[in-house]
C-alpha cells in the first residue's frame, strides 16, 4: 500500500506517476513515514473479512483456551517474520518481491517469489470478494445466478480497480477512521449479543470446540487453521516496511499487523461468531420457510468460513452491511496493490519489460476472477495450508540468506545480484514441496512449520556449495533495482 506522505505538496498530480509509486524502485528517504502512520495498513488488512473468518472458525474448533493460546504463539511468530523481513526492505527501500532480489533468490529467480506472491495476496482478493458477494446476497435476498454474479463481481472489480491505481492515497487516509469504525460495529454486535439478547459470554469462553480429542489435536487444527498466515502478513508488511524512517519504525509495524489479526481478531471473532450462531440459525430459520432447525444450524455454521458478513448483517443490518463494504474497500486497495507490485516484478525479471502497475492491476483483479470461478472458497483450509508452506518457505530462505549468510549485513555499493541463486530456488521448491506432502498424505497437519525450519536449515548448506555465481551471472545495480530512467 502506497505510504507517501500525507502533505498537499507530497501528492503528485500526474495520474501516471502516482499510480506507479515507486514499484520497481526504492523509496527515497523524502517519502518515508514512521512505524505508527504506517502500521494503519497492516492493521486494515488484519481486520477484514477473511481474517474475521479465520479467527471465529479457529475457536469452533479448537475452543477458546485453545485457540487464543495459537493466537498468541501465531502472533509472535508473526512478529518475528514481519521484523526480520522488514529490516531487509527498510534497507532496501523495495517491496517484498523486489527484495527477494537482493536476498536468497537472484534477479530472475525471484520470479517464483512473486508467482507465490502473487497466488498469496490475489487469492485474498478474491476470498473477500467471495464473502462481499455472499453477503450482499444475504442483504438482498438474491439467487445466486449467472447476471447477478456478473453484475455484482463486476461492480465490486471496478471498484479495486479504480482503488488501487488512483484512489490509495485516500484509502491511506481514510484508513484509520475505516479501522474504527470496523472493530466499533463489531463491539456494537457483541453489545448486542451478551447485553441486550442476554447471551452468556461464559459459554464462549468455555468453548471446548468441535474436533476430538484432547488438547493437541485442537491446538493442531488451531495452528493449522491460524498459523498458514502468518507467513502472509510478514510478507504484506515487508511491503510496507520500504517506507520505514527508521529501524524502530519497523519494529513498530512489524507488531501492528500479527497483534491485530491473531490476538484481537480471534477474541471478536469467537465472541461474534459463538455468541451469535443462535441468532443467525432464527434468522435463516424466519427467511426461509419450512427450513428445519438442523438445516439452519449447518447452513449458520457454514456462513462462519463461507459468509462472514452475514453475522454483520444479522446483528447490525445497513449498517453492519455498509461497514463491511467499506472495511474490504480499504483491504481490497492493498491487496490488488501488493499484487501488482508482485505481478510487475515476475514480467521485469522474467522479459526485461517494465509494465506499469496500472495494468497489472487489472491483470490481477482478473486473475483474482478466476480464482472464485475455480471455487476458492470452497477450498479455505486447503489453499490456506499449502499457501503457508510457499510462503513461510520463502521467508526462510530470505531469512538465512540475510541473516546467516550475509550476518545481517547490506551494502548498496558492493552487494551483488546474482541472475538466480539457484540454492535459494532449490532451498523453496524443497522445502515447500515436502510441506506439502506432509499434509496432503496426513502425515502432518503442520507441514508449513516444516517447510520454514527445514529453509532455513537448507540454504547455508547449499549456499556453501552452490556460491555466488554458480551457473550464472550477475547484473548491474541499475538493472537490478529495475528503475525505470
Amino acid at each position: 500500500m502506497s505510504a507517501h506522505s500525507n502533505s498537499p505538496e507530497s501528492i503528485d498530480s500526474s495520474l501516471a506517476v502516482a499510480a506507479e509509486d515507486h514499484a520497481l524502485a526504492s523509496v527515497p528517504m523524502g517519502d518515508r513515514k514512521s512505524g505508527f502512520q504506517l502500521s494503519l495498513s497492516p492493521v486494515s488488512v488484519a481486520t477484514a473479512l477473511v481474517i474475521f473468518a479465520i479467527g471465529g472458525f479457529t475457536v469452533v474448533l479448537a475452543g477458546f483456551t485453545v485457540g487464543m493460546i495459537a493466537g498468541i504463539l501465531v502472533a509472535v511468530f508473526g512478529v518475528f517474520l514481519g521484523r526480520s523481513l522488514g529490516r531487509m526492505a527498510f534497507n532496501t527501500g523495495m517491496s517484498s518481491t523486489i527484495t527477494s532480489r537482493f536476498f536468497g533468490f537472484g534477479l530472475k529467480g525471484s520470479s517464483i517469489g512473486s508467482i507465490i506472491f502473487t497466488f498469496m495476496i490475489l487469492g485474498f482478493l478474491a476470498m473477500e470478494s467471495a464473502l462481499l458477494y455472499e453477503g450482499t446476497l444475504l442483504m438482498f435476498g438474491l439467487d445466486d445466478t449467472w447476471p447477478v454474479r456478473i453484475l455484482l463481481y463486476g461492480l465490486m472489480t471496478l471498484l479495486w480497480i479504480g482503488l488501487a491505481i488512483f484512489g490509495l492515497k485516500l484509502a491511506l487516509r481514510a484508513t484509520g477512521v475505516l479501522t474504527l469504525i470496523t472493530i466499533l460495529v463489531a463491539v456494537f454486535m457483541v453489545i448486542q449479543i451478551y447485553a441486550v439478547q442476554g447471551a452468556n459470554p461464559m459459554d464462549v469462553f468455555t468453548y471446548q470446540g468441535v474436533v476430538p480429542g484432547g488438547a493437541w489435536p485442537k491446538f493442531e487444527a488451531a495452528i493449522g487453521v491460524m498459523g498458514a498466515t502468518a507467513g502472509t502478513i510478514a510478507l504484506v508488511t515487508t511491503d510496507f516496511a520500504r517506507y520505514c524512517r527508521t529501524n524502530r519504525d519497523v519494529s513498530i509495524l512489524a507488531v501492528a499487523g500479527p497483534v491485530t489479526q491473531n490476538i484481537i481478531m480471534t477474541v471478536l471473532g469467537a465472541l461474534i461468531v459463538i455468541g451469535g450462531m443462535p441468532k443467525v440459525i432464527d434468522y435463516l430459520m424466519a427467511r426461509n420457510a419450512g427450513m428445519s432447525p438442523q438445516a439452519a444450524a449447518e447452513a449458520a455454521s457454514l456462513f462462519v468460513m463461507q459468509n462472514t458478513g452475514a453475522f454483520f448483517v444479522v446483528f447490525a443490518g445497513w449498517i453492519g452491511f455498509i461497514t463491511i463494504y467499506a472495511a474490504q474497500a480499504k483491504a481490497q486497495a492493498i491487496n490488488a496493490y501488493s499484487g501488482s507490485l508482485s505481478l510487475v516484478n515476475l514480467v521485469d525479471s522474467l522479459t526485461g519489460w517494465k509494465p506499469g502497475r496500472a495494468v497489472m492491476v487489472v491483470v490481477g483483479n482478473f486473475i483474482a476472477l478466476l480464482m472464485i470461478a475455480g471455487g476458492i472458497l470452497g477450498q479455505f483450509a486447503a489453499y490456506l495450508a499449502y499457501l503457508g508452506c510457499m510462503t513461510l518457505g520463502m521467508c526462510g530462505v530470505m531469512i538465512a540468506d540475510y541473516y546467516i549468510i550475509r550476518h545481517g549485513r547490506y551494502d548498496a555499493a558492493t552487494h551483488k545480484v546474482e541472475k538466480w541463486n539457484w540454492a535459494g530456488v532449490v532451498t523453496l521448491v524443497v522445502s515447500a514441496a515436502v510441506g506439502i506432502i506432509l499434509m496432503a498424505t496426513g502425515i502432518f497437519a503442520l507441514g508449513f512449520l516444516v517447510s520454514f525450519v527445514l529453509a532455513i536449515g537448507l540454504y547455508p548448506l547449499l549456499r556453501s556449495r552452490m556460491p555466488e555465481g554458480t551457473a550464472t551471472s550477475f547484473v548491474a545495480e541499475a538493472e537490478a533495482l529495475a528503475e525505470a530512467h
